[in-house]
């Protein structure tokens, strides 16, 4: 049987990329407070451009709507922000709204046109220099919030490059961002790994594919997928992405 493809992450993200990535989950490491989160993002900078970030928490619920948690904003006008709140946007823009449902990287000019996003809220992105974005978040795990990051500008380009980015590092920001608000994951302490399950997360981690940890391991393809489900189970979170960076955050695996 030929290998698969190689991940479209790895695939697009280059040596210093992956190096600046490190550094950045290192920082997430440590971060303590609102100020710690805040000055990740400069370092986010030199990833790819952008002048504007905001992140929040929150849910959908069917009865009531959009419920947000909470906010850290980065760098986003100060006026902008308060009008869009004001005017209670969030449970009207399509894009936010999108963002919670299906947790996918969205390029915001493309999302206006194919959602339908009304005009007015737009608008009032324009006045502020806010014409183009790109956003990202996670669904949420057992006991927490789904989130949103939206990064900003005049002019900003979100290529297959900088998406690939995004999906490496926004399931670390997620858990961030969930720490320093309370929002937390609880029992992550508890969680007991076989060592078969340690080997495999190592090799997630390191960004094999099924079929590629089969032939480390000597195992079959089958085998992994059932030690990778468990470890989604045990680890409550929905993909890989979010099972390294509990891990990581856990102390379950090494960041080396």
């Amino acid at each position: 049987m030929s290998p698969p493809e190689s991940s479209s992450v790895r695939a697009r993200i280059t040596g210093g990329d992956a190096l600046a990535l490190i550094e950045l989950i290192n920082m997430c490491l440590a971060c303590k407070d609102k100020e710690d989160f805040r000055a990740l993002f400069p370092k986010i900078q030199e990833l790819f451009s952008f002048d504007y970030a905001i992140t929040a928490l929150g849910e959908l619920d069917r009865p009531h709507g959009l419920l947000l948690a909470s906010h850290i904003n980065v760098s986003f006008p100060d006026g902008w922000l308060s009008e869009y709140l004001a005017k209670n946007y969030p449970q009207r823009d399509r894009v936010v709204l999108e963002n919670f449902r299906s947790f996918r990287v969205q390029v915001w000019p493309l999302a206006r046109k194919n959602l339908f996003r009304r005009e007015e809220i737009t608008s009032l992105g324009f006045d502020f220099g806010l014409r183009e974005c790109c956003t990202h978040g996670i669904s949420g795990m057992a006991g927490s919030r789904g989130s949103m990051f939206c990064f900003s500008g005049s002019s900003i380009t979100c290529s297959d490059r900088h998406k690939a980015i995004l999906e490496v590092l926004i399931p670390h920001l997620h858990m961030v961002l969930s720490d320093i608000t309370r929002d937390k994951f609880h029992g992550k302490g508890d969680v007991v790994l076989s060592a078969r399950e340690k080997e495999v997360l190592d090799w997630l981690k390191a960004g094999k594919t099924s079929w590629e940890i089969s032939v480390i391991l000597k195992i079959s393809e089958r085998t992994v997928n059932f030690h990778v489900t468990n470890i989604l189970r045990k680890l409550q979170v929905v993909n890989r992405a979010q099972a390294v960076a509990v891990a990581i955050h856990s102390g379950l695996v090494d960041i080396s």
